[in-house]
Order: C-alpha cells, then sequence, then structure tokens
C-alpha cells in the first residue's frame, strides 16, 4: 500500500515537470487560489491543478472528482467549491497553454524552403442537447513536427483571424477560407510572417495596382489544363486605422475532373438551396492567395505545399477521437472554457512526455553498441 502511494507521488511530481517553470506563479497571478473568507482549502497550484486533471481528464463529474481526489489524499472540498474554482480557471488554463506553446516555438529548427510553415485552423464543438456551437478551439501547428504551437477556447463569438495567434518573422502560415479577410493578413504581415491561403472572394477581394478589381473568375477560367498559374495582385484594408496595401499573388490551379465533382458535392451539402452556378464553377478550380515573393516559391510550389494544411484536421480529429475532445459534457457556459483548455493542457503535456520517451526507444547508446557489434563482425568476416 505505501508502494503504491508513492508511487502515485512520484508520477504526479513527473508529471508536473512538463508544466512551464512558473506555473505556481501564474495561478497567483491569476487569483486561482484567492478566497473571500480567508479559510482556502486549495492552498496551491498543485492541488488545483489535480482536481482539474482528474475531473477532464478521466472524465469525471463534479461530486466523483472531489471524492476521487480527496480519497488518493487530496484536499476535501464540495463540488460547488470544484465549479467555482472551474467558472474562475480559464485565464490561468489558457496561460499555462501559451507557455507550452512558446517553449516549442524556441525548438524550431526545421524549415520548409527558408520558412518554419504553421498551418491555423479552428474546430467547433457543442454540448450535449446543444442547438449550435459551444465552443471554438483555435490552434496552430508546426508542420514539420506536429507540435502544437498555439492553441486557444473561445465561445461561439470567437471568430477565425489571424489576429489572435503570436505569429513572427520566418513563419509561413497556412489557412483556409475562414482566415481569408484583410484586417487578419495585414496582422500577420504586420508581425513578420507571410501568409499563404485558399481565397475566399467575399471576403478578400483583390485588387490591381490601378486599384481596378481583380475578377477572380475571369482569371480562373484562362486556365489551361493542369497548369498552374499566378496573377499579381494587392489586398487593400485597415488594420487598426491604419490603411494598409499588401502585394500578393493569386495563384490557381484547375482541378482534375473527379477531384472537382467531390468539391461540388461539398459545395451543394453546405449551402444546399443557397448553391450557386458561379459557386459550383469555383469549385473546379483551386484558388489561393499568398504573400511570399515569386523569387522565393513557384506557384507550383505553393499549390503543392497548400495541401500539408490538412495536417491540422486531421490532429483535430485525433484530438477527438483519442482524447475525447468532442465529448463536452453538459456543463453551463461558465466553466465550459476551463474543461477544454484543461483537455488541451493534457494533451500537450502527453505529446512532450512522448517526445521525451523517443528519445530512449531505442537508447542512442544502444544503437551505437549495434552498430560497433556488427561492424566487428563485417571485419571478421
Amino acid at each position: 500500500m505505501n508502494n503504491k502511494t508513492l508511487s502515485i507521488k512520484d508520477d504526479w511530481a513527473e508529471l508536473l515537470t512538463y508544466l512551464p517553470a512558473d506555473y505556481q506563479t501564474l495561478a497567483n497571478d491569476t487569483k486561482q487560489l484567492e478566497v473571500q473568507y480567508g479559510n482556502a482549502k486549495i492552498t496551491t497550484a498543485d492541488e488545483l491543478l489535480r482536481f482539474l486533471f482528474v475531473h477532464a481528464g478521466a472524465g469525471l463529474p463534479l461530486r466523483q472528482t472531489v471524492a476521487v481526489v480527496e480519497g488518493g489524499g487530496g484536499p476535501s472540498i464540495s463540488h460547488v467549491t470544484l465549479h467555482q474554482k472551474m467558472c474562475r480557471a480559464a485565464p490561468y488554463l489558457q496561460a499555462l497553454v501559451n507557455e507550452l506553446g512558446s517553449a516549442s516555438r524556441a525548438l524550431s529548427v526545421e524549415f520548409m524552403n527558408g520558412y518554419d510553415v504553421i498551418a491555423i485552423d479552428a474546430t467547433a464543438d457543442s454540448s450535449p442537447g446543444s442547438d449550435g456551437t459551444d465552443v471554438r478551439l483555435h490552434t496552430a501547428i508546426r508542420l514539420t513536427d506536429l507540435t502544437v504551437l498555439h492553441a486557444e477556447a473561445t465561445g461561439v463569438t470567437g471568430g477565425e483571424t489571424l489576429k489572435r495567434f503570436p505569429l513572427q518573422t520566418g513563419q509561413l502560415v497556412l489557412v483556409d477560407r475562414g482566415y481569408s479577410n484583410g484586417p487578419g493578413v495585414a496582422s500577420a504581415v504586420k508581425k513578420g510572417a507571410d501568409v499563404l491561403g485558399r481565397l475566399n472572394r467575399g471576403a478578400l477581394p483583390l485588387y490591381k495596382c490601378d486599384g481596378e478589381r481583380i475578377d477572380v473568375m475571369e482569371c480562373l477560367r484562362s486556365l489551361k489544363g493542369r497548369r498552374t498559374a499566378e496573377w499579381p495582385a494587392e489586398i487593400r484594408t485597415e488594420l487598426n486605422g491604419e490603411v494598409m496595401v499588401i502585394r500578393v499573388r493569386l495563384v490557381a490551379v484547375r482541378l482534375p475532373k473527379d477531384e472537382a465533382e467531390e468539391a461540388r458535392k461539398r459545395v451543394r451539402k453546405e449551402y444546399g438551396k443557397k448553391t450557386s452556378a458561379e459557386m459550383l464553377e469555383a469549385a473546379g478550380y483551386v484558388a489561393l492567395y499568398t504573400t511570399v515573393p515569386a523569387t522565393r516559391m513557384s506557384a507550383a510550389h505553393c499549390i503543392e505545399l497548400y495541401r500539408l494544411r490538412w495536417q491540422v484536421e486531421l490532429l483535430f480529429k485525433r484530438w477527438k477521437s483519442i482524447c475525447g475532445l468532442d465529448e463536452l459534457p453538459n456543463f453551463i457556459e461558465d466553466t465550459i472554457l476551463s474543461w477544454v483548455l484543461t483537455k488541451i493542457l493534457l494533451v500537450l503535456i502527453l505529446e512532450r512526455m512522448g517526445a521525451a520517451a523517443a528519445a530512449y526507444s531505442p537508447p542512442a547508446q544502444l544503437v551505437a553498441k549495434t552498430q560497433t557489434k556488427s561492424k566487428r563482425k563485417q571485419a571478421a568476416a
């Protein structure tokens, strides 16, 4: 019994080492441990995280969570107290997730065509019985190693925009139509990043250098066969009161017939009776825009690189199927963000545990020893 208790304590201490070094300070800064009357039973960030991890990680109701933690030697609190802690925990959890992402950015050593390529997207989840979206999760991953660089949970009003991501010089961001808006692209450019995105003809008009709006469909209809083509263009927008003109390239290619028909099926399914003939025609092409100059990346390379954006979609599928991120509990709105952020924090910790274990599987010393033996046998033969 004692050995089991010691093992649990050791495992918990090991888990905490994967958190940001200042996780206790962050708890104090976000006022997670303050109480109104001074009789707190949760006095450390360790105790608070134990409740949150058991609750969201194990998928237990509040009453069962407090019983399990107390049975394991933790503080004795009511399920009402835990609910109140959940209501206040979102800023703290978001800060922890952000710091883990920042640590990942510092490890970036691989680049694509001189870029640190980032894929960005959002996924929506709903609580049981909900009529619409309750939580939207905005995520950025590095494509060279699929490391999560940023994850942010918002309510239904949290829109898809590049303005919410901590981008930086040297990054190339891959985004879908939802992020194709002028202010978002301008925000990325102001931070030093480049953008490669699927064009949204309605939300992101493109212009010629003389200010005339480009007829994108006319450009697409001029494509010959399966050749990739490009046209110089400009994005004219405003960011925080500043008028900006951003030079971009319109890059496009015609889809094969079978892929074009699949794309049209998706359009009909998504828009139903609102589907127009022009929408169906446009579905037969891949139309991108990019701030990357042609001297650095060809149009064909842009098309091929953009295909990798689906890695972030696969990430969401893994999170939902393996980690249960799509099984939102029937919480009221004031705790659901904390629940989602706790899940994401656990996912990031597990990823780092896996990365650490991979360094010893097999151990480098064992590999070197095996190779040495093999060379000796070959020499002896």
